[in-house]
């Protein structure tokens, strides 16, 4: 049994984390949570309670239900590209051959620049004036393009598929590396002796083997790309019109630009119920392995 003095010493420790804790993550979630039970426009004087009326405006609001749509469709495409091309990447570079360190510093280069750097990087490159990729057409194609790759809808998507898949495929390539390094390198050289192929040793070994540290990579890009806002802010604002506006950025313009606030934090928490259940049907997934 520990002493009184003893346990009166242990909450004086603790105190000030909990402080911390209760300042940062307890109160604004209380907070934010009580809003969304009010009518609140920022542009206007006065709160008032209406219940969860706010959620339910939600659910018939087409246009929060097609940012769902939207943010699913990338996230689903976004990750799946991330993944197969880091896996692919991940397995060249556990080879060794001449300037790999270079190679593999090459490749994780993009993961270092700011997001919202990223998007304006990659939407210079896509302008349809001064862009390089229409001139780099114009020649391969000799005659002049000035293709207006934003303003379409199929090629805004793609082109925040590109930026996204360029910046964060290498978070692939780290986490996947990790996990091939790590493999019981005794299975690996069996299947060598026994003459297996090399598609075969990734069919039967690697993939079984690195199930875990993949549920893992694809959880953890999962939940970054479901808050996919920097590369739409930066290069379509969700245009044209509202083709690309994912579940962030109609947060944001809720809030930020119409002033909505009860509406944002009623918005915010239907994320958050979807995000944490994603999260515990992925965990219990990883359980089972």
């Amino acid at each position: 049994m520990y002493s009184r003095q003893y346990r009166s010493f242990a909450l004086v420790l603790i105190a000030p984390s909990f402080l911390v804790i209760l300042a940062v993550v307890i109160f604004p979630l209380i907070y934010s949570l009580s809003l969304s039970f009010l009518h609140w426009d920022a542009l206007f004087p006065g709160r008032q309670f209406i219940g969860v009326r706010n959620f339910i405006q939600a659910f018939q609001d087409r246009r929060f239900l097609f940012s769902f749509l939207h943010t699913g469709v990338l996230l689903i495409t976004i990750v799946s590209l991330e993944f197969f091309i880091g896996f692919i990447i991940a397995l060249a570079l556990l080879q060794e051959f001449y300037l790999h360190k270079v190679v593999a510093a090459l490749f994780i280069l993009p993961v270092t620049v700011i997001p919202t750097v990223a998007g304006f990087m990659w939407k210079l490159i896509f302008d349809a004036q001064y862009g390089p990729l229409n001139h780099v057409l114009s020649i391969l194609l000799r005659r002049d393009i000035q293709y207006t790759w934003l303003a379409q809808t199929f090629t805004a998507y793609l082109s925040i598929i590109i930026t996204d898949v360029w910046q964060w495929t290498p978070f692939m390539i780290l986490v996947l590396l990790a996990g091939l390094v790590s493999l019981q390198s005794e299975a690996l050289e069996a299947a060598e002796i026994d003459g297996v192929s090399g598609w075969q040793k990734i069919r039967f070994i690697i993939i079984p083997m690195l199930q875990r540290v993949a549920t893992v990579a694809v959880l953890l890009r999962s939940l970054d790309a479901l808050k996919l806002f920097d590369v739409v802010f930066a290069m379509t604002q969700g245009g044209p019109g509202t083709s690309t506006e994912t579940l962030s950025y109609y947060i944001y313009r809720n809030g930020f630009e119409y002033f909505r606030m009860g509406y944002t934090a009623s918005l915010s928490y239907i994320v958050l119920a979807v995000v944490s259940i994603v999260v515990m049907l992925l965990f219990g997934r990883l359980e089972e392995q």
